[in-house]
């Protein structure tokens, strides 16, 4: 073989390594913040990081780790359960009523992890006094209450004479209303799930083609390498960059 040709498998095969090691590396963006991994990826990353750009996640300035939403609805991260597949999230201005008119889950990988939801009305009222269960602190001012009844309210029994009614919201959990808190859950990729029951870590088998995924060994420490790249004899480099690089596959390497 020649030696140029040697030399580009030597460093094909140190790039894949580094590779690896760098793709199923955990990051945060604060000491305590949820662990960043496949199938999620930092947005400063390379796309072959994480599973879809539904999964990609960044760090604000306070540090805090934020998921947005296709129409444009934003996620405070606060706990990724990966072996669930199980997210815990907040509003980022502790307001989740504020964000609820634009609030969809159809063009993302997510669902809501709980079964019981509710439809909701919001009434913006001027002078209402004495209640204040359905009351939604964070969204009034100044001479004005937002109110959010859901279907199990009687309205009937309901004085709304100086309330205004803006718009419904349906099928939603109510602890996104009076807790601030959101749960969901991720179903693909689907076989990253044996991988977490084995105390492994997921990504991409072959993160050129992104076909399919495969368990790794978690890293030993934050720069220790996730596969163990042997000696470089030529047959083993030969079998490397063949899977890597096929159009490689010419006289030069026979």
């Amino acid at each position: 073989m020649d030696l140029s040709v040697v030399c580009l498998l030597m460093l094909v095969l140190v790039c894949h390594g580094a590779g690896l090691n760098e793709t199923f590396r955990e990051e945060k963006c604060k000491k305590h913040g949820p662990a960043i991994r496949f199938p999620f990826r930092l947005d400063k990353q390379p796309e072959y990081f994480g599973y879809d750009p539904g999964f990609v996640v960044s760090c604000n300035e306070r540090k805090e780790t934020l998921l947005q939403l296709p129409t444009s609805v934003t996620l405070n991260i606060k706990k990724i359960d990966y072996k669930s597949r199980l997210i815990i999230a907040a509003d980022p201005d502790n307001c989740f009523p504020g964000q609820l008119r634009n609030f969809s889950l159809s063009k993302s990988p997510f669902k809501f992890a709980g079964e019981y939801r509710d439809d909701y009305a919001l009434f913006n009222c001027t002078s209402k006094h004495g209640d204040f269960y359905d009351r939604i602190p964070c969204l009034g001012g100044p001479g004005y209450d937002i109110y959010a009844y859901s279907s199990n309210n009687f309205l009937g029994y309901t004085d709304l004479t100086s309330c205004t009614k803006m718009y419904n919201v349906t099928s939603i959990p109510s602890e996104m209303i009076d807790r601030n808190i959101l749960q969901l859950n991720w179903s693909e990729p689907a076989a990253c799930v044996g991988c977490e029951e084995q105390g492994k870590f997921c990504g991409w088998k072959n993160y050129i083609t992104k076909l399919e995924t495969e368990c790794y060994e978690k890293p030993k420490s934050k720069k220790g390498k996730i596969r163990k790249i042997e000696g470089a004899g030529e047959i083993s480099a030969n079998l490397e960059v063949l899977e890597l690089f096929p159009y490689l596959a010419s006289s030069e390497l026979s």
